[in-house]
């Protein structure tokens, strides 16, 4: 079986675009999302319409549950104070600007899917199988990760939400971050998902693309998108 899974789009369309063109020319045979699908770029509404549109199945993220809640805030997130102001400031104007059918549609995906990968428990969340708040670092002690596929009880489990790709196994459990097709942190501004492969091993590999960050940037720039995201969408 050939999964293909990205998420933390953050309503980024440009490089949502380049995703699943890129997932359809590969090729697969279950295309899932991580969840966060707004937040953080200018094409919040148009980026949760191409994902109905393309009936991806998908979990939902915390910032998904925030703008579902119409919180006033988004809460503590990154450390990194840069980054926290330029969230906060991109959440309130998403906030402002999405519709309640888009809202609605947020705030009902579920928490977790899961599902049988040629004989293996697989399951696809946001963050971690207890919350979608924690954050589960590569470099997290064995012992917590020991927990956190405890609480999963699968072994394959993929997520997001650090915005960092990786894949590690912990005591034959695969844990599988698909990394952040719209905000990634991890160094690298180009867009991307994981390809994850069973047919009696676990293969994983990750892509990643270019995509348009001009067009993001003027679309910002039209739409009245907060300042200080070139740095992100630019690298």
């Amino acid at each position: 079986m050939k999964i293909i899974a990205f998420g933390d789009i953050h309503g980024n369309l440009p490089a949502l675009e380049v995703v699943l063109r890129e997932a359809r020319a590969e090729g697969y045979d279950l295309l899932l999302h991580t969840g966060d699908l707004a937040g953080f770029a200018p094409y919040p509404e148009e980026t949760i319409a191409l994902v109905r549109e393309a009936r991806i199945p998908g979990v939902r993220g915390e910032v998904d549950e925030r703008i579902a809640a119409e919180a006033e805030n988004l809460g503590a997130r990154d450390a990194n104070p840069v980054v926290r102001s330029f969230e906060e400031r991109a959440y309130l104007w998403t906030l402002e600007r999405i519709h309640r059918t888009s809202r609605n549609y947020l705030g009902n995906l579920p928490f977790e899917i899961k599902f049988d990968t040629d004989g293996r428990d697989t399951v696809l969340l946001h963050a971690t199988p207890i919350d979608n708040v924690t954050c589960l670092w590569e470099d997290r002690d064995d012992g917590f990760f020991r927990d956190m596929g405890d609480a999963a009880a699968a072994d394959i489990i993929i997520f997001g939400h650090t915005h960092r790709a990786y894949h590690r196994v912990v005591d034959g459990r695969h844990f599988v971050n698909a990394g952040s097709v719209g905000f990634p942190l991890d160094g690298d501004a180009r867009t991307g998902y994981v390809v994850i492969k069973t047919n009696g091993n676990i293969e994983v590999q990750f892509r990643r693309f270019p995509y348009d960050t001009e067009r993001l940037l003027k679309t910002g720039a039209a739409r009245g998108f907060t300042e200080g995201g070139e740095q992100f969408f630019r690298g």
